[in-house]
């Protein structure tokens, strides 16, 4: 029963709170890529991408996801040549108080401390883009980086929080133009 109401209570905070939003402005930082075994990776952070809202429903014990994704063009092409995406979801459990975050790209993740979850929940480390036999002489690429955040449903309203509202507008990150010198190295 205090599950039950423990729930209302959730829902009922978060959807009043979505009334009253402050908006913030995700960027990325610390972006960067590299030659790993031969694969194009990169590795970034995502800063500036919370507000009370969102704290509190990654602390409702929602399972709330962020996607990443990643494409590389051509200098000069409007088309990616490729493109992929990968997602991190974050749980609070409720009962045991600590937080878990699944990576698609490595292992899961585990914190008792709300701050250390949210630090790793937005970073992506070492994403496997493409093996570097893909890149072809004398042509220049960017790689392109953007992020989202996932929809909530909440059961109890049966309503779905779209969190990407309290973001003014999805993060990018554009790289330089490389060549594939410059990931040989």
């Amino acid at each position: 029963m205090f599950g039950a109401i423990s729930k209302q209570i959730t829902s009922l905070v978060i959807a009043a709170s979505s009334l009253f939003s402050s908006h913030v402005t995700p960027i990325f930082q610390d972006c960067s890529f590299q030659n790993i075994n031969n694969v194009f990776v990169f590795s970034c952070r995502i800063f500036s991408c919370y507000n009370n809202e969102i704290d509190k429903i990654l602390q409702s014990g929602q399972n709330v996801q962020l996607s990443l994704t990643y494409r590389i063009f051509e200098v000069g092409r409007q088309l990616p040549v490729h493109e992929n995406s990968i997602k991190h979801s974050l749980k609070y459990d409720v009962v045991d108080k600590f937080y878990t975050i699944d990576r698609e790209e490595g292992e899961d993740f585990f914190s008792l401390d709300f701050n250390e979850a949210k630090q790793n929940f937005a970073f992506f480390e070492d994403i496997q883009v493409l093996h570097i036999d893909f890149f072809e002489e004398g042509r220049e690429y960017i790689l392109e980086i953007t992020a989202e955040l996932g929809s909530v449903f909440l059961v109890d309203m049966d309503k779905n929080i779209e969190l990407m509202k309290y973001w003014k507008r999805p993060p990018v990150h554009r790289s330089t133009p490389f060549d594939v010198s410059d990931i040989q190295q």
